[in-house]
């Protein structure tokens, strides 16, 4: 399995909006590009924490092309969801440096 995790801080006002939006696209990446599942949490701190999961990396780069495609691979209402997550985000909250060790790996 591969995963991909994604973070971002959300304007305030924006979270159900931001959460619809995710929802639609985590939908349609799981019925129609191979995407086993998604997960969205919200930390203590306000960050918004995504993650998708793949069956391998191949499939994950499959499924997004090349930003100028965007418009040619998806639907518009999925492009509309798109455009709409990137417009809750809010740019003027700087992400933490997270520092991690590893401790036990199995794979």
């Amino acid at each position: 399995m591969f995963a991909v995790i994604y973070r971002s801080f959300v304007k305030p006002g924006s979270e159900s909006q931001y959460q619809q939006s995710w929802k639609q696209v985590a939908e349609y990446f799981i019925e129609h590009c191979g995407a086993i599942g998604s997960a969205l949490h919200q930390t203590d701190e306000g960050m918004w924490l995504a993650y998708s999961r793949w069956p391998d990396k191949a499939t994950r780069d499959a499924s997004w092309p090349s930003d100028d495609l965007v418009s040619e691979k998806f639907p518009s209402e999925i492009i509309n969801a798109i455009v709409t997550l990137k417009g809750c985000l809010d740019p003027d909250r700087k992400f933490p440096d997270i520092t991690m060790t590893v401790v036990d790996d199995l794979l």
